[in-house]
């Protein structure tokens, strides 16, 4: 029983020594601290922090569907002149502030009777 066990160290230790020749003095003291500090073993330290770049990742990149909402939108103006733009932009504009206009003028009209 104790063999077995006195294998496994054996094995982690020389693990963890080609990990810390492979990862460099300063991340392998990161590793080893990172280590002392929660008592967990490399292998796990360094799942988390797989775990974290992915989480991190997500959060960063945009989801497929705004992107492809993004490629439309710039697709819908592609052969369109800047007058042109221009031009239903503003129709687009006024037409919402004239909405906008028709709501506050129905809201005041409805609380004077």
């Amino acid at each position: 029983m104790t063999t077995s066990k006195n294998k496994t160290d054996a094995e982690a230790g020389g693990l963890v020594a080609e990990l810390a020749r492979l990862l460099g003095p300063r991340r392998s003291a990161s590793v080893r601290r990172v280590m002392r500090l929660t008592g967990l073993p490399p292998e796990a330290v360094l799942d988390l922090a797989f775990e974290l770049v992915d989480i991190a990742a997500q959060k960063i990149a945009l989801p497929p569907i705004r992107r492809k909402a993004v490629g439309l939108g710039a697709a819908r103006w592609r052969h369109v002149s800047p007058e042109e733009r221009s031009e239903e932009l503003r129709r687009v504009a006024q037409a919402r502030w004239a909405k906008h206009q028709r709501k506050k003028e129905a809201g005041k009209g409805g609380g004077e009777d």
